[in-house]
């Protein structure tokens, strides 16, 4: 079953019980899938009417905690797991071969230690209506051992290098969440201490920010 809650962003600027609710609503039964949309176009041009609800597989880890990125060359859908607490089990990438039958394999790329947040990557100057040059950009968190860092991943080819490893020479904390402006083609994303909290990230010397990067630059 899908349940589709609209948000009132009135209410929910002005009611902590409001906000306890969509957070109770997001937590709820894992038998159901529960959304909350924040605008109209996520049921009417995300969704759209006819869609459905499928059970694909579930693991012993929590494998599809971050990321969630289609890629159209190999019709796999790539999403990270949650970190496991030890550095002898890192984060995991898993694919869903969504074009056979929903097979699940797990991978390792080069240049990605600990992945997290990810984004479909295009070219700069691609048009919008073009899928030509997709890649993966991941969110490396980093270890005691590989600096944190953003990381591009082709995985019709199953190679990556880095992009961004520091911030006019000092290093990242643990990058987070990444996304690509449609229109410029810079990337736009989050450093935390996520890593520091979780014990596999020495101790940040950065302040939490946003940060925008012009991959052609």
């Amino acid at each position: 079953m899908v349940n589709i809650t609209n948000v009132d962003w009135l209410r929910l600027a002005t009611s902590f019980n409001y906000a306890s609710q969509l957070e109770t609503i997001a937590n709820s039964s894992v038998n159901e899938i529960n959304f909350l949309s924040y605008d109209d176009s996520f049921a009417n041009d995300v969704l759209g009417p006819d869609f459905s609800q499928e059970f694909i597989t579930q693991t012993s880890w929590t494998a599809f905690h971050e990321a969630g990125v289609y890629n159209i060359e190999t019709g796999k859908l790539y999403a990270t797991s949650n970190w496991a607490g030890s550095a002898d089990n890192p984060i995991n990438v898993t694919a869903i071969d969504v074009s056979n039958n929903n097979s699940v394999e797990s991978i390792r790329y080069d240049h990605l230690a600990e992945a997290n947040g990810a984004c479909a990557y295009y070219p700069p100057g691609t048009p919008v209506n073009s899928s030509e040059g997709q890649a993966i950009v991941f969110c490396d968190e980093g270890d005691f051992d590989h600096p944190s860092r953003l990381t591009l991943v082709e995985p019709a080819t199953n190679t990556s290098r880095v992009l961004l490893n520091n911030f006019l020479g000092r290093n990242f904390s643990s990058l987070n969440d990444v996304t690509q402006h449609p229109v410029t083609g810079d990337l736009w994303f989050t450093d935390t201490e996520y890593g520091y909290w979780q014990y596999f990230r020495p101790e940040p010397t950065i302040r939490q920010q946003v940060y925008r990067f012009e991959p052609l630059t």
